[in-house]
């Protein structure tokens, strides 16, 4: 980001680091303040400020730690607070923690009613209130000073729709900045914007409204609270940043333009909470966005991945997953089809879920006819996983983290499993596989996302046009487990090393599309060797002009073009995702390799680590 102090040199400013904490009861619970902030205050001012570029993560009071570990607050350049009712639930713990990140030079933005948390009344050292007035018909906070850096962009006044009237603490000192006032029709007069300064640490108070209102879609609000993150954000590197190595001056017009508002920002990860477990384990979701718009919104309910947004070759975004739009519905169908899921540990098929190591034989449990599909009836698809933010300067991402117990569904060792999602700013999804164990054992990791480039509930894929660079396929018997043979695809329907639509040969009296059950689920040997990253399939949509190009480290893809899908699955928006509605290609090892010696091996070994990459490329054409 290009940033001018004064009439000073333009410098390269990194992108400040913001994290919004919000209690997130009254969303949930007013259905008035549901309508207007359906997925939280903290979700509406992240999606308002994140196109100034800032880098954006979001926490609650109900999550562990309420969101704010001793790793977040340590990269967090500006917290903004917004609470109301549940101040005294605040652990002193997280208080203390922020206290020294503030004295330590962290800025502070207290919104609403955050006047009365313990962490402002720690920092300012005293109890605070402020007047109250319910007889307004509107709200007018004017600005004190124009040329101060948070009232950029501002006119004289920002006017609030709102039945309520806030201002002017009592008994806390003088503030060092005032910057807006209020007035009410009577004729008193307000503080409804402060400035102070603990430590090293800024801290912004500001009160423009009440969340019964559609405050936090002003742009005036949002602008407000933009300009007041730079102000408060601490230096990064050796670079200054608004409000602290210089004096306070004002920002140049036009260096930041106002929000585009429903967009998130690009490279930032916003969260929100998602729903509960039938155990009580709270859910989130989380969103990727990356510099150019592109989205994937991923659940630590088996880490599923809801919507991937791509854009077409107008420029348009569209969800090209299929799947459910709600937590409930995933648990309620059980996800038979496992739309956009983690598989493990071990992805595809073991026939009969029987193999042997070491001379001891392992029965797992069985959840296809006679078979282990997946991971068994609980696989990794149905587990709660822990999730971290990751970002970089090209890059943001998702790490997720599960650790297996010996004996999971029958599966010996203890298997500890990290999964991490990334979309860089070259429209690459990439899923980074690692693992270790205690005991020998057998892994494979994968994952499920059906695609639809055309947009997920836009018809078929048979128009879909593929690439899979295989010369070779495991053939499969009844069951679609593996006979053991390794064969070529050169004159069966199998082939698409050279491009041809999905729907072209589908058909085929083949016996091999007969066992896959009219269509294509079949596992391709890929034409690479060793462990390096290369080209395994390239999908192209004609209409849409999307395409998707898979490169993997692994030795094998799943080519499956969604057989099963009858029309009993009701998918995000009511869409009904009938037989061949997506394909997915799944990176993986052989299916039933513990029981065929010549396939590649899936064994891990203690202090071996488990290692693979995938990476789901999208361009135009």
């Amino acid at each position: 980001m290009k940033v001018r102090i004064g009439s000073g040199p333009t410098f390269e400013m990194k992108p400040i680091q913001v994290t919004i904490w919000n209690e997130f009861i009254h969303e949930r619970a007013d259905p008035q303040v549901t309508r207007i902030y359906p997925n939280g205050i903290h979700q509406q001012i992240a999606a308002g400020i994140g196109p100034y570029g800032f880098q954006i993560r979001t926490a609650t009071l109900d999550q562990p730690e309420h969101g704010l570990s001793k790793e977040v607050l340590k990269h967090t350049d500006v917290l903004i607070w917004w609470g109301h009712v549940a101040h005294e639930q605040v652990a002193d713990e997280i208080v203390e923690r922020i206290q020294a990140r503030v004295l330590q030079g962290m800025g502070l933005i207290v919104l609403h009613s955050a006047h009365r948390s313990k962490i402002f009344k720690k920092l300012m050292g005293t109890t605070c209130d402020l007047k109250w007035r319910t007889d307004a018909e509107r709200e007018r906070l004017w600005v004190v000073d124009p040329s101060h850096p948070i009232t950029e962009g501002i006119g004289e006044y920002i006017e609030l729709q709102t039945e309520e009237m806030y201002g002017e603490f009592f008994d806390i000192p003088a503030p060092e900045e005032l910057i807006f006032i209020s007035w009410f029709q009577g004729g008193e007069v307000f503080r409804s914007g402060c400035g102070y300064q603990r430590g090293l640490g800024k801290i912004f108070y500001f009160r423009p409204g009440h969340e019964e209102y559609p405050t936090y879609h002003n742009k005036d609000v949002l602008r407000v609270i933009a300009n007041a993150v730079r102000w408060a954000a601490s230096p990064h590197g050796a670079e200054p940043v608004y409000g602290h190595m210089l004096p306070l001056e004002k920002i140049n017009r036009g260096e930041f333009p106002l929000p585009d508002q429903g967009k998130a920002a690009p490279g930032s990860i916003s969260s929100q909470y998602f729903g509960k477990t039938p155990e009580g384990e709270p859910i989130y979701l989380y969103t990727l966005t990356n510099k150019n718009g592109m989205q994937a919104a991923i659940m630590n309910y088996g880490a599923i991945m809801l919507t991937l947004k791509v854009p077409d070759r107008n420029g348009n975004l569209e969800d090209v997953l299929l799947g459910y739009g709600t937590l409930e519905d995933f648990i309620r169908t059980g996800n038979k089809p496992y739309f956009g899921t983690a598989l493990g540990r071990y992805a595809n098929r073991i026939a009969n879920g029987r193999f042997t190591l070491d001379g001891v034989s392992y029965q797992l449990s069985v959840n296809e006819d006679h078979n282990t599909l997946h991971g068994g009836k609980k696989g990794f698809n149905k587990k709660v996983w822990a999730a971290e933010e990751v970002y970089h300067d090209d890059s943001v991402g998702l790490a997720m983290y599960y650790v297996s117990k010996d004996g999971e569904e029958g599966f010996p060792g203890n298997l500890a499993v990290k999964l991490v999602y990334t979309l860089t700013n070259d429209n690459e999804l990439r899923m980074d596989y690692t693992a270790t164990t205690d005991k020998r054992t057998v892994v494979n990791l994968s994952q499920h996302n059906y695609y639809n480039l055309a947009g997920a509930g836009n018809g078929d894929i048979l128009g879909h046009i593929v690439m899979i660079n295989a010369d070779r396929f495991t053939p499969i018997k009844e069951g679609l487990i593996p006979t053991g043979e390794v064969r070529s695809v050169a004159g069966t329907p199998l082939d698409f090393r050279n491009p041809m639509t999905i729907g072209a040969r589908i058909h085929s009296q083949d016996p091999q599309m007969k066992y896959a059950r009219n269509g294509y689920d079949f596992n391709y040997v890929l034409n690479q060797t060793g462990t390096s990253m290369g080209l395994a399939a390239r999908v192209y949509e004609p209409n849409s002009g999307r395409m998707m190009e898979v490169y993997t480290t692994q030795p094998a893809i799943q080519f499956y073009s969604g057989n099963n899908l009858d029309g009993s699955d009701i998918g995000k928006g009511g869409s009904v995702y009938k037989k061949y509605g997506g394909l997915c290609l799944e990176t993986q090892h052989y299916p039933d390799s513990p029981n065929h010696p010549n396939f590649p091996s899936t064994e891990l070994l203690p202090g071996q680590i488990y290692r693979e990459t995938s990476i789901y490329k999208f361009s135009i054409m």
